[in-house]
């Protein structure tokens, strides 16, 4: 029976490269795995891509853990950014006292118990409403763009070839 030449190295280099992949395998440093550079990337990339009027759904965007897997988290509004969305109505029972879609869903209710009107300001003319029309949010899709964008910055292919040229 006859063994393989170099058996030992080899090994040494599947373990230093399952090491790099997987984050927390053997490495002292998350920075050191291909998982947390592209993470890194993916979040910058992002981040230029999703537009600002308050920049906090930008500022959300961090790189983090999902069910124990490196992840790119971000406020639930980037879907809607990057999907779009239909128009709608929404029912006032839906609705906070300022008109926006509140997050529990909940019936709302005023101090005496009846549900909230909604009154906004139109034309110089007081308007009361049972609902909201949301219009139509148009698609700007740019999750899988920041995803390669991610990947391209971190130049994985090198990386990945010096993790296993040092192993042996």
């Amino acid at each position: 029976m006859s063994s393989l030449l170099g058996a030992a190295d080899l090994h040494k280099r599947f373990k230093a490269l399952n090491a790099a992949i997987e984050p927390g395998r053997g490495v002292t440093f998350p920075s050191q795995s291909v998982a947390y550079r592209w993470q890194q990337g993916t979040a910058k990339a992002a981040r230029t891509r999703i537009p600002v009027r308050t920049g906090e759904t930008r500022r959300s965007v961090r790189p983090g853990n999902w069910k124990g897997r490196p992840a790119v988290l971000a406020k639930y509004t980037v879907n809607f950014i990057d999907a779009g969305s239909k128009a709608h109505d929404e029912p006032r029972s839906m609705l906070t006292p300022t008109g926006r879609v509140s997050r529990r869903k909940r019936n709302i209710s005023g101090k005496t118990g009846q549900p909230l009107r909604l009154k906004y300001q139109m034309g110089g003319r007081t308007v009361f409403s049972k609902k909201v029309h949301k219009p139509r949010i148009a698609a700007r899709p740019f999750k899988k763009w920041a995803a390669e964008e991610g990947l391209i910055a971190i130049n994985w292919l090198t990386f990945v070839v010096g993790v296993w040229n040092r192993a042996a």
